[in-house]
């Protein structure tokens, strides 16, 4: 099934190298070394207080990989090669607002030819015990931000999609039905061992039932007050309800 590419632009997908101090290929990310001059140099463009806030806002953006991933695992019934050899962070350095997008250099997908529950267990252990959660198990290490609240950063974007994004597609009813199922594995706790080192599933925690009238308050603090913006988000623990 063909990629509809104006559908994953709009979830920060980009088919355009950008030339940028703050592009990086993400292999490069895994480089402990390399990690900490980049988020001093992030840590300057946006104007984090310290580098606590500044990894929680960076893996905040990058959740937003996942979000591309699931939204074609769920869509289209394939799986993105998002491997960290084919992926790289794109940064226009002209834009006020930190919102890094996403470029796939080989932008092919396994489709689905197989028992879709099997495939699709293989497809959230690719990508979040082969790609997201040693990224964020490395962040941590490095600035030693709570692993909660970059689990949280993840977990939010991904309600986000299932919950508000793709009921207002124009998609059958099938696809509906089938994003509901997807939603439900990946937030159980028998996904647990698709997360990496994780004992238990690090959404699951996260997950307060289904949204009402309001947004759902978030457990931990991004921090994003603590970047230039100074603004608490609408969903920070920390505001009056």
């Amino acid at each position: 099934m063909d990629l509809n590419l104006d559908k994953l632009r709009k979830l920060r997908l980009t088919t355009e190298k950008m030339d940028s101090s703050l592009s990086i290929e993400t292999v490069k990310l895994l480089d402990e070394s390399y990690l900490k001059e980049y988020l001093v140099s992030l840590q300057h463009h946006i104007g984090a207080t310290n580098i606590k806030a500044t990894a929680s806002i960076f893996l905040k953006r990058y959740a937003f990989l996942s979000v591309i991933f699931l939204y074609t695992m769920t869509v289209n019934n394939s799986r993105l090669n998002i491997s960290f050899k084919n992926v790289s962070l794109e940064t226009n350095d002209s834009s006020e607002l930190w919102l890094p997008r996403f470029y796939i250099h080989r932008l092919e997908v396994q489709s689905l030819e197989e028992d879709r529950q099997v495939w699709r267990a293989n497809s959230i252990e690719f990508l979040f015990k082969e790609h997201i959660s040693p990224v964020l198990i490395t962040l941590s290490k490095v600035t030693k931000v709570s692993k909660l609240v970059l689990w949280e950063n993840i977990a939010v974007y991904i309600f986000w999609l299932y919950e508000t994004f793709l009921l207002e597609e124009e998609i059958s009813q099938d696809i509906l039905t089938r994003a509901e199922e997807d939603f439900q594995f990946i937030i159980s706790p028998t996904a647990s061992m698709l997360f990496g080192d994780c004992r238990e599933n690090p959404l699951t925690r996260f997950y307060k039932g289904k949204l009402g009238t309001s947004s759902r308050k978030r457990t931990t603090c991004c921090y994003s007050h603590l970047t230039k913006s100074q603004k608490y988000c609408t969903t920070c623990p920390h505001k009056s309800k």
